[in-house]
């Protein structure tokens, strides 16, 4: 297995508890929301948040939108950026709109400064 799959399924199952854990849910019930059977929900998410194995792109959209949060979330591989992303989420589009503006200002600005030093 690649060093890429094993990190990026470290870093999911990582949010994936952080997440749930935060949305005060169970395994089971965190299962259960996204449709898996009753008997085997709560093995199904253990399983994901001790990386023993890989949830789909349909099974991880299911998951996030079940813990309202953005399924790039769930591979942010900082703390940093999943707290930027988590706050992103927040924002209407609009708000999102503005936010991106203003970021690519700031970091033109940025690089102009550092280019004059």
């Amino acid at each position: 297995m690649a060093q890429t799959e094993v990190d990026a399924r470290s870093i999911f199952a990582q949010r994936l508890k952080q997440a749930r854990e935060d949305a005060g849910l169970t395994q089971k019930e965190l299962g259960m929301s996204i449709g898996l059977p009753q008997e085997t929900a709560a093995v199904r998410i253990n399983r994901y948040e001790k990386a023993v194995h890989d949830a789909d792109l349909a099974t991880a959209r299911r998951i996030a939108e079940a813990l309202g949060v953005p399924l790039a979330f769930l591979y942010a591989e900082t703390d940093t950026m999943a707290e930027a992303i988590l706050t992103f989420g927040l924002l209407s589009k609009p708000e999102q709109r503005k936010a991106v503006a203003d970021l690519k200002v700031r970091l033109t600005e940025s690089v102009a400064t550092r280019s004059k030093a």
